[in-house]
């Protein structure tokens, strides 16, 4: 390590030393010439990484393509297991890439930070990540936090690639810029809730049955939203309530996430209270909610969730309330697919890496696996098919390679599953040019002009404190 003082540069003069505006600033060729808690810059010095960065996956060394990924591992309550399941299917398939040499002979390298469900520091870090790290991509969680983020990253030319945001919001930013051209810079492996919206109000509405000709709403007259108050919150809300039918009777609380959730508790525990209440949150803020309104009395209130509640961290934080939401529904954006091949393959891959965790027991973990296979068949294309005059990797012509994997229509293209058995035919495919399709663990991904693949959704069940799927549903047309 080099420290850069003023007197010894000033003793230096003569060994062509000179003055540098970075006074007390250490030297360096990698972090591993840094203390802890820093990094090296691009411009050759140590410098502070933001609070909750830090974790680093794959190689240090050797050229690494460097991605940035700011998500929300953790929560006013600790750890977001949910989140974390999704991280390791983003680390499971940049291992698997990794295996195979990567993008144009390198490998990919993942700065990982904590956002901590705090848009503002998504944001902070987003600025560290692209400004001092130079990252193409960045990979991020969460609608609220995503738009932040968007923020930063699109008028930099970085791609931004999210596998849980689902607001409408996404789909209406402006993502297109000189650079990235008809290729949008934010993408989405998680469909928009227009979509899931749909099938909740019909659900809790007695307009679709379920499993055939079961009809557990049947008796429902009122319909109370309990949403959490940000971009992902108010979309579910607008599409639901714009669609309960059927004479049920809506009504509605919202609070702020990880804040003071005491009006959503009495708007339950009001007598007589809602037939059921549709749960438009995150796993922690519901146990709060539904452990303080049992407190009240509502001990028998019958409730619906959404996919930000697929967690097992709902059932844990109820603790000896867990009973209450016993056969209780919900809706997620659809994984397991029965005799699936490629969601079979990337299970049993997750299981084998992660002590036995079924990644179907929590939301969004086949769409992350998805997204980070997606970038490096972008980074592929804009690299290009000349190894030895490589191009230049940036976010806008990833955003343009991913444009590749959903071809015109009558236009021929081979279809590659996502994961390791067939990536490196992919890749030879894009990196040439050529369109392909592709078909993720999350199902098929046929993206639109808005960066986004509609997709079918999973109605699950608790039974037994675990997420069984029920069946999978298309969502209706407008």
């Amino acid at each position: 390590m080099k420290t850069l003082r003023l007197m010894s540069c000033c003793a230096a003069l003569l060994a062509g030393c000179s003055f540098t505006t970075a006074g007390g600033l250490d030297e360096c060729e990698t972090s591993a010439d840094c203390d802890t808690n820093q990094v090296c810059s691009s411009g050759g010095f140590c410098l502070p990484q933001p609070e909750g960065c830090g974790e680093v996956v794959g190689p240090t060394t050797g050229n690494p393509i460097v991605l940035g990924a700011a998500l929300p591992l953790t929560t006013s309550g600790g750890e977001d297991v949910s989140e974390r399941q999704a991280l390791n299917a983003l680390k499971l398939a940049l291992g698997e890439i990794n295996e195979r040499e990567g993008v144009g002979g390198r490998r990919f390298n993942l700065l990982i930070c904590d956002t901590r469900s705090e848009p503002a520091r998504a944001r902070e870090q987003a600025e560290w990540l692209v400004t001092e790290r130079g990252v193409p991509a960045i990979f991020s969680s969460g609608s609220a936090q995503t738009i932040a983020i968007s923020t930063i990253t699109i008028p930099r030319n970085v791609l931004l690639m999210t596998h849980t945001a689902t607001s409408p919001d996404i789909g209406t930013l402006s993502d297109k810029t000189a650079a990235s051209g008809e290729a949008g810079l934010v993408w989405r492996t998680a469909p928009s809730d227009r979509l899931q919206g749909r099938i909740i109000a019909d659900l809790v509405s007695n307009v679709r049955a379920v499993s055939g000709d079961q009809r557990p709403f049947a008796d429902t007259t009122t319909v109370s939203l309990v949403y959490v108050n940000d971009a992902y919150g108010q979309g579910l809300f607008d599409t639901v309530l714009g669609r309960v039918s059927n004479g049920r009777t809506p009504s509605s609380a919202f609070y702020a996430r990880n804040g003071d959730v005491s009006a959503a508790v009495t708007h339950l525990a009001t007598n007589p209270g809602p037939s059921i209440a549709v749960m438009m949150g995150f796993s922690e803020d519901n146990a709060k909610i539904i452990t303080q309104a049992a407190a009240q009395g509502r001990t028998s209130q019958r409730y619906f969730f959404t996919d930000a509640s697929k967690d097992s961290n709902l059932i844990t934080s109820l603790g000896t309330s867990k009973g209450i939401v016993e056969g209780a529904y919900g809706t997620a954006p659809a994984q397991a697919r029965p005799g699936d091949a490629v969601y079979t393959t990337f299970k049993e891959r997750f299981r084998t890496a992660y002590n036995g965790t079924d990644p179907g027991q929590f939301s969004f973990t086949a769409h992350a696996y998805d997204s980070m296979y997606l970038v490096a068949l972008g980074a592929a294309f804009a690299a290009g098919a000349e190894v030895n005059n490589p191009q230049p990797i940036t976010g806008d012509r990833i955003a343009q390679g991913l444009a590749k994997v959903t071809p015109p229509p009558a236009t021929p293209a081979t279809t590659y599953a996502l994961g390791f058995s067939r990536f490196t035919e992919a890749r030879g495919e894009i990196s040439a040019g050529k369109f392909i399709n592709v078909q993720g663990a999350s199902g098929p991904l046929d993206f639109d002009a808005t960066g986004e693949a509609p997709s079918e959704y999973e109605l699950f069940q608790i039974v037994d404190g675990t997420f069984q799927t029920v069946e999978l549903i298309a969502p209706a047309a407008d």
